[in-house]
């Protein structure tokens, strides 16, 4: 079995190595750029593993034993399922593997905007003789209300930390099954409207799709409250721009943002990053940003190299296909 690996993994650890014992053989692409990729090496491989590439019909085409491809991500979005479909290739995700620690980024991320916490540590630096008289607006759990965009496996994971801190959560998904919502405790709505003016914070947790692509516009963000939270570890082209999120909290001074993605990554020149990077004083430390690092862990770095072999151990050994995201089924 020959298993090609399209780039950021370049050489065998020892996941890989567990694999290799039982008939693997790797291929180790090393690009970002699909036109790199050896032609010769496309047409051996069996499957395909599938990191920060951007898959279109260009490798699609020149798969010509490939029974599976596989990404190393949550997130399929980069690649064209489509494509693959079209030549009967099916095209999982890696969706086991982080949810706890995006849940947990996610959480810290509530907690540290409604507590205040980076905001009270950068004012405390220039605090002289007063101290602990500098109180900020601070919302106590048990009056603040989440509202969760969102609740899969991790949405659902998230719920179940912000119910055992003692927050009132609120979910909107249009997909999950009826009753997911009685299993996790929370109060479900059917209009998203009726989610972003209810609640003091609302956190993403949806896949990106056509249906949410640019779902964080001008108009979402004027149905929020004016001081309220928008939390996102979900997929950063879900904000629309970062013009919309420019002119909204310049216009809210007491709306905050904390964010682990970005449209685009690493961010270009924007008002928004350089207000960011400079610390300027009309953001007061309202805005938080993290490099797309809410999935990682050691132990998630692991379980991801781990599951995404698993899973196409299972489909060339076993033909059991499983986590399949564009529809092909077992021929």
């Amino acid at each position: 079995m020959i298993i090609g690996i399209t780039d950021r993994i370049t050489s065998l650890g020892p996941i890989e190595q567990e694999f290799e014992e039982n008939g693997m053989t790797f291929r180790f692409f090393n690009s970002l750029n699909e036109y790199d990729f050896n032609e010769q090496d496309l047409a051996e491989v069996d499957a395909l593993l599938v990191w920060h590439a951007k898959l279109t019909d260009c490798t699609a085409s020149r798969l010509r034993k490939c029974r599976i491809v596989v990404r190393y991500g949550v997130g399929y979005d980069q690649v064209d399922g489509d494509a693959l479909a079209r030549r009967g290739i099916p095209f999982a995700n890696n969706p086991s593997y982080c949810t706890e620690e995006v849940a947990d980024s996610a959480v810290a991320m509530i907690l540290s905007m409604t507590r205040n916490i980076g905001r009270h540590d950068a004012l405390a630096r220039s605090y002289g003789k007063t101290w602990q008289e500098n109180s900020l607006r601070s919302l106590r759990s048990r009056a603040c209300k989440v509202g969760l965009v969102g609740i899969g496996r991790i949405g659902a994971a998230t719920a179940l930390r912000l119910r055992a801190l003692g927050f009132q959560v609120m979910a909107y998904d249009p997909v999950v099954p009826a009753g997911t919502e009685k299993v996790l405790g929370v109060q479900r709505v059917s209009q998203l409207d009726e989610l972003l003016s209810a609640c003091d914070v609302v956190s993403l947790h949806c896949p990106l799709t056509p249906e949410t692509t640019g779902l964080i516009d001008q108009r979402f963000l004027a149905a929020m409250r004016s001081d309220g939270i928008l939390v996102n570890t979900a997929r950063g082209k879900i904000l629309r721009s970062l013009d919309d999120l420019y002119e909204h909290m310049q216009a809210n001074p007491y709306f905050r943002a904390s964010l682990d993605v970005l449209p685009q990554e690493p961010p270009s020149d924007h008002p928004l990053i350089a207000a960011w990077r400079e610390r300027a004083p009309w953001l007061h430390e309202r805005l938080v940003i993290n490099p797309h690092n809410a999935y990682h862990s050691d132990a998630a770095y692991v379980d991801m190299r781990r599951d995404a072999l698993g899973t196409v151990w299972l489909a060339l050994q076993h033909q059991r296909l499983q986590n399949i995201v564009n529809g092909v089924k077992a021929g």
